[in-house]
């Protein structure tokens, strides 16, 4: 009995962790496939951690907030952390958020001369 009391606290307390990052993440849904188009502009800041990174990007006097992909599929791919630092120019050929104009959402990213698949 006792050990089914454990197990009950156990799962319990694995639930209230788990499910804040779970509902945190949000799907690709929000983001109009219908107007992709070429994001050009200067890294302004990189936030690198799980589940996405997220670029910051200064774009014709606005900044950007630009989702990538998770991080290991962008490190498969040869994209890593030193690649995005702040000042370098890139183009992100992204989505729109269908709500929030300053959020997209990157399928591929260019920077210094190197294209990067993120999606496909």
């Amino acid at each position: 009995m006792r050990n089914i009391a454990i197990a009950a606290i156990a799962a319990a307390l694995f639930a209230g962790v788990a499910m804040p990052a779970a509902w945190a993440h949000h799907g690709w849904e929000s983001y109009d496939a219908a107007k992709q188009q070429k994001v050009t502009g200067t890294i302004a800041e990189l936030k690198w951690e799980q589940p996405h990174a997220i670029l910051w990007v200064n774009r014709e006097g606005k900044r950007i907030e630009v989702w990538l992909s998770p991080l290991q599929r962008m490190v498969d791919r040869g994209l890593n952390k030193e690649a995005l630092s702040a000042g370098k120019s890139v183009t992100v050929d992204a989505q729109p958020h269908t709500k929030n104009a300053n959020e997209w959402k990157a399928l591929s990213i260019r920077v210094d001369g190197k294209d990067y698949d993120l999606m496909r």
